[in-house]
């Protein structure tokens, strides 16, 4: 019984498994027999296929990191713009009326820079340098003449004291050494060595309409050495205000400052005025004194400049000085008139009529004189760069301070040659 069932058990699980299999694979054909009889030999079991050698791995390789990258370079300074200018500036002046006996080496009464008489003169050999980096500009003119001494012998006091040492500067001029620096709101400040602003001419011939400067030139200031503000209110009015040490003086002859005041009206593309006005002591302060010596010494000046066509130009300039030579009670007014006319591009003509009234205390008492000018000029520009101006000029007075004061009058010719860039 036992027997029935295991075969009744091992006859239904062979069906099964038989389903679950695949079916076994059909026998290898019979291998045919040749015509020889002779059996061919058995090939030869083929050899399993050996797995792909694996590549060895390769050697470890110590790997340096690259270095971080260089830091971004600093902006880089942008370098200054330079800008050059020079003048070389020579004359001849020959004085017509000198005193009885005098040779012609005698030297004209009341000029400014042309004061040597029959002979060639340098009076000024000049080089100058602009450099500019925004903000920050660089100013600085350097001269060498007869001008030099004439201006270092005007910023010398009267007399060599420990507080204001005597200015031996001789023909070397240092004419403007000054920065500006630009700040917000048309705000330009400088400091340094400066001109000064009063005045219809200027120290450099060649930017002047005539060549011999007026009385009244010779009257005002010409270098300042302090600090100066510049304002452009509109394209119509610019301010100026500045304290220095006064006049030509550096270092100062006293403890007092002088103050300036300017100001710059366009009124129209044809006419400009410029009113300025200088205030402050100008005497020599000794050491032991306490306080400084003179009269407030004041100076208001007037500049109309009017530009009546292209070719026709007038300046009027008026000039009141009040203490000039630090008493109170004496004082120097004037006005010259100035006209210039363009004949063609290689040829203009100038002129100037001017007068000024001087009141003077000396030991004999107070003392006024009044002197008259009139000049009369032919400028021949050859290029842009080089000039001839033969000139033409009588002075006069009412009194006899001409010819070592034995003359009411003065004639003198001169001719300038002008070369600058």
């Amino acid at each position: 019984m036992r027997l029935r069932v295991c075969t009744l058990a091992i006859a239904a699980a062979l069906p099964l498994r038989a389903f679950a299999q695949e079916p076994p694979p059909p026998p290898p054909p019979a291998t045919a027999v040749p015509a020889s009889g002779e059996m061919p030999p058995a090939e030869k079991p083929a050899s399993p296929q050996a797995p792909a050698a694996t590549p060895p791995a390769p050697p470890a390789v110590m790997v340096t990191p690259p270095p971080p990258p260089p830091p971004a370079p600093a902006a880089a300074i942008p370098a200054p713009k330079f800008t050059w200018g020079g003048l070389v500036d020579t004359y001849y002046l020959f004085n017509f009326i000198r005193e009885s006996g005098a040779n012609t080496l005698t030297p004209p009464v009341g000029r400014a820079f042309d004061t040597n008489a029959n002979s060639f003169t340098v009076a000024l050999a000049k080089l100058s340098l602009n450099a500019a980096m925004d903000p920050v500009s660089f100013q600085l003119d350097l001269g060498y003449g007869s001008v030099g001494t004439i201006i270092n012998s005007a910023g010398a006091p009267p007399s060599a004291t420990p507080s204001a040492p005597a200015n031996v500067g001789g023909s070397f001029l240092l004419e403007q050494a000054f920065a500006t620096i630009a700040l917000p709101g048309n705000l330009t400040l400088d400091f340094g060595k400066f001109v000064t602003t009063a005045g219809a001419e200027v120290i450099e011939a060649n930017k002047n309409w005539l060549y011999s400067r007026s009385f009244l030139f010779n009257a005002i200031p010409l270098l300042h050495t302090g600090v100066r503000a510049n304002l452009k209110v509109s394209d119509q009015l610019t301010l100026q205000a500045s304290v220095v040490n006064g006049w030509n003086n550096d270092p100062d002859w006293n403890a007092w400052k002088t103050i300036g005041l300017s100001a710059t009206v366009t009124i129209n593309p044809m006419a400009t005025a410029i009113l300025t006005a200088y205030f402050g002591k100008e005497a020599v302060q000794g050491a032991m004194d306490s306080s400084t010596p003179g009269d407030l010494r004041v100076l208001i000046d007037a500049v109309g400049a009017f530009t009546l066509s292209d070719k026709f130009g007038l300046n009027l300039n008026i000039d009141y000085i009040k203490a000039w030579d630090n008493f109170a009670d004496d004082y120097q007014v004037g006005a010259a008139l100035m006209g210039r006319f363009v004949l063609s591009d290689s040829a203009y003509v100038a002129a100037r009529g001017e007068f000024l009234r001087t009141k003077a205390t000396v030991y004999t008492g107070a003392v006024t004189t009044t002197v008259e000018e009139g000049t009369l000029m032919l400028g021949l520009p050859v290029g842009k760069n080089f000039e001839l101006r033969p000139e033409v000029r009588a002075d006069f007075s009412g009194d006899n301070v001409y010819a070592g004061g034995t003359k009411k009058s003065q004639f003198t010719g001169e001719i300038a040659a002008l070369a600058f860039f």
